[in-house]
Parts: structure tokens; sequence; C-alpha cells
């Protein structure tokens, strides 16, 4: 019986920690556009604000934590609204910063 109970317990520890890595992840990943480079590949993550698509190619303003930036991705996007993971390279543009997605995983929740 005391090894059952050990073991649900280090089960349900393990759960917790993958709950509080997973809630984590997008804040420790995301990077702040004043501190990106042309060129190199960033993740960000936040909110969709905007969608466009036109021909399987989507156009999005995501909104992290206060700023804006502008992501383009070969595909369809998550609905407006959903919280999202970027990952893609960075441009400055005429109509500032953009990422050229090459990942979109819509997130489900974070800290």
């Amino acid at each position: 019986m005391k090894k059952s109970h050990q073991r649900i317990m280090a089960i349900a520890f393990i759960i917790i920690i993958i709950i509080i890595l997973y809630g984590i992840l997008p804040l420790v990943l995301n990077t702040s556009t004043t501190s990106m480079h042309d060129n190199k590949s960033y993740y960000v993550y936040g909110n969709i604000t905007h969608i466009i698509t036109v021909n399987n190619k989507s156009f999005m303003e995501v909104n992290d934590y206060g700023n804006n930036i502008f992501v383009s991705y070969n595909g369809s996007v998550p609905s407006l609204g959903s919280y999202v993971l970027v990952h893609g390279k960075y441009e400055q543009t005429l109509l500032g910063p953009e990422i050229q997605a090459n990942s979109i995983v819509k997130w489900y929740y974070s800290f």
C-alpha cells in the first residue's frame, strides 16, 4: 500500500512539473523586438490581434506584451485572439519589425 502511494505521489509531482514548464516555456523563449537582429531566428509569444489570409499565405499582428510585431506565414494560423508561439526569421521592413515564421504553435496557457 505504501509503495503505490509513493508511486502516485511521484507521478503527480512529475505532472505538476510538466505543467509548470509548459506555462513558463513561452516566457523563457520570448525575445523582445528591441534585441532582435536582421536575418536571425527568434521566438515570439503573444496574442493574435489581426489576421489576413490570401492564397494560403497568412499575415497577422501579434501583441507581444505591449509590442506589436507583424508575422507572415505560409499556411493557416490559429484564430483571432489565440495565443501563439512563433518561431522565425526577423526582418526590419518599411511597415516595422516582421517575423517570417517557420512555425506557429497555438499555446493554451502561460503564467
